[in-house]
């Protein structure tokens, strides 16, 4: 599972499972580009790996924005000749019935979502077919299977993720990349917890089978296996850390 040497870039990597990830790849002595629409945050993370002593630098992005995306992706290759992973954590997850959301709120989430991957992803897969060899780690959700009521506009982003993921495995198989996304069922995060009270956060460790929620830092190890060698003959796969309940 080793990581060592690896440029990895980490999107939404100043919080959450992005910044638990970011300081996994770090430890395990990868070059980590903390990536962030927060930049305060993504320095602080690659500093905090730079103290361990590791090689990081922070950076801004705004994925729903194509020219960032290429402009982050050039930037990491500048800096480290090469890239070999790519970890898109970035997204949003807001609540709103269909029935009051506005165009602008749909839209708001696809364009995170769903075109956010599409730009980072494919301003990385340029590079990494060009080298013949790299690996992209993207998140999905359980909501991107089995709906959200409340939540329509992150289903239907995460239910097009997960079908993205698929075809675009499927490109960049031939040219030695691999394309998996990772399903990290409730985990406690800023965005999970959103405007829950803590009797319903309680709930939600209540119902599920293993009788806690997944912490980022449980996700960074599914995140460290995808990728290193270990998983040099996985691809198109969505990888669900436990089963649905409630």
């Amino acid at each position: 599972m080793s990581v060592a040497d690896k440029v990895v870039i980490v999107t939404g990597g100043g919080r959450g499972i992005g910044r638990a990830s970011a300081l996994a790849l770090g430890r395990g002595a990868a070059r980590v580009v903390v990536a962030d629409r927060q930049v305060e945050a993504a320095e602080a993370v690659a500093a905090e790996i730079a103290s361990a002593g590791g090689v990081a630098s922070g950076r801004w992005v705004d994925v729903s924005r194509p020219e960032a995306c290429e402009e982050l992706v050039a930037l990491a290759r500048a800096a480290h000749g090469r890239v070999d992973v790519l970890v898109h954590c970035a997204g949003v997850a807001p609540r709103r019935p269909v029935l009051e959301m506005s165009d602008e709120e749909w839209h708001g989430v696809l364009d995170v979502n769903l075109h956010g991957t599409f730009y980072v992803t494919r301003a990385a897969a340029r590079v990494m077919a060009e080298q013949g060899s790299g690996a992209m780690v993207l998140f999905a959700s359980d909501r991107g299977t089995y709906g959200l009521a409340g939540g329509a506009h992150y289903a239907a982003s995460k239910g097009a993720v997960i079908a993205y993921m698929k075809s675009l495995a499927l490109e960049l198989g031939p040219r030695g990349v691999t394309v998996n996304a990772v399903n990290p069922g409730t985990t406690d995060t800023p965005m999970a917890r959103g405007t829950l009270t803590e009797e319903e956060w309680r709930g939600r460790w209540s119902q599920d089978p293993l009788g806690r929620l997944s912490l980022p830092e449980d996700i960074a190890e599914i995140v460290l296996f995808l990728a290193g060698p270990a998983s040099r003959f996985m691809t198109g796969q969505l990888v669900t850390t436990r089963m649905r309940f409630g």
